[in-house]
């Protein structure tokens, strides 16, 4: 008797573990996500009773709309906020795992390409989500000039505009040719930042390349960069060195706007919700105005991906639902002046109107440009 203990109660132990992965599955059928209704999904969300994701901004529009979820929906939402290397690091190191750690994240316009490469994200996903038309058109196709194919949904817009003193400024430029003539007839009052230090100098050097070396049709599908479409971009370099004495480089987004605001600028390239946020706070005059000029300014956006080993899927889905939904972008807008991803909310006070963005916006050409682009201005540019 004494020796059939141990191996009673190691059947029991058996049995219970049997019946603890048989009731996980009985409460968390296995289902075709991409099949699936959407009333299924959330079922299954419901089923699997958590999602895990992470960010590393906005965290207290996160923490309450991770509230908002779980109050909606009794699912638990582990947020995490971390450092943003950090988290694509840790999903990366994750891929090879059947089962990772982490449901779905945000994807910054950096880390775009590489999580693509990598086939980091399950869908695709565009066919899944029920308000998907409502998104972002072109940032569920490309994102920072990369093909996303509809795997990455659009959360949150942003984009860059040319910000001006109206006292100063009475007729603003919207062509190439009349900001050049501006900057030439008024000395150092036009500035941009380094575009190693901030994504606004960045867009106003992609538009100069644009209309210095032959457009920005030719890079569009480009995965690598292509050595001979670089080869006269010394045309955009020799723009700027002529007009060195003329122009009024700047240290960060921030600074541009500091710089107006303190008198020393009439005119700068900015984020349109920067601007916003800057304003609000008191650190800009409320007389300020913004506008995409006819000659195009970089405009995109983030995006939520859905990890391919993500443990809780349907959550994921559900949670990102969520976060698109028009009640939470009206809440991260009130929250944060950050632009919806939905085009289908009608928003008063914006310094950039929906058709200004429809009609003047550019997206941004291929990341790997955007690297060349930057160091290229630091070396020909900064460092002469």
């Amino acid at each position: 008797m004494k020796k059939l203990l141990p191996f009673v109660l190691a059947c029991l132990v058996a049995s219970v573990f049997v019946f603890a992965e048989g009731a996980k599955e009985t409460a968390a059928p296995q289902i075709d996500l991409k099949t699936a209704t959407w009333d299924q999904i959330v079922q299954a969300a419901k089923a699997e009773g958590q999602v895990t994701f992470y960010a590393w901004y906005f965290p207290d529009y996160f923490k309450e709309a991770s509230m908002d979820f779980e109050k909606q929906y009794g699912i638990k939402v582990n947020l995490v906020i971390g450092d943003q290397t950090a988290n694509f690091n840790k999903a990366i190191a994750e891929k090879g795992n059947a089962v990772g750690t982490i449901d779905c994240m945000i994807v910054g316009g950096q880390w775009v390409k590489t999580t693509m490469d990598l086939d980091l994200f399950w869908g695709p996903v565009n066919k899944i989500m029920p308000d998907a038309d409502k998104l972002a058109p072109t940032l569920w196709v490309v994102q920072e000039g990369v093909m996303t194919k509809g795997y990455l949904t659009p959360f949150h817009r942003n984009q860059t505009g040319i910000l001006y003193d109206p006292d100063r400024v009475t007729n603003p430029p919207q062509t190439w040719e009349e900001l050049t003539a501006w900057i030439d007839a008024n000395p150092k009052k036009f500035g941009f930042n380094d575009p190693s230090k901030g994504g606004s100098g960045q867009s106003f050097v992609h538009t100069l390349i644009a209309y210095t070396t032959g457009g920005l049709k030719q890079y569009e599908g480009d995965s690598d960069l292509v050595q001979t479409k670089v080869a006269n971009w010394d045309l955009a370099w020799k723009w700027v060195n002529d007009r060195k004495d003329n122009l009024t480089f700047t240290a960060s987004n921030n600074d541009s706007i500091t710089r107006l605001n303190d008198g020393e600028l009439a005119m700068t390239v900015a984020w349109d919700d920067n601007v916003k946020d800057m304003m609000t706070k008191g650190n800009l005059f409320k007389r300020a105005k913004m506008y995409i000029p006819k000659m195009g300014l970089a405009g995109g956006g983030d995006t939520m991906g859905v990890l391919k080993n993500a443990p809780d899927k349907a959550a994921a889905l559900l949670f990102i639902n969520h976060i698109t939904s028009k009640e939470q972008q009206v809440k991260k807008f009130q929250m944060l002046n950050a632009y919806p991803a939905r085009v289908d909310i009608p928003i008063e006070g914006t310094l950039l109107t929906e058709e200004d963005r429809k009609t003047n916006a550019i997206p941004w050409f291929p990341a790997p440009y955007k690297s060349h682009m930057i160091a290229e201005f630091v070396k020909n540019v900064l460092m002469k």
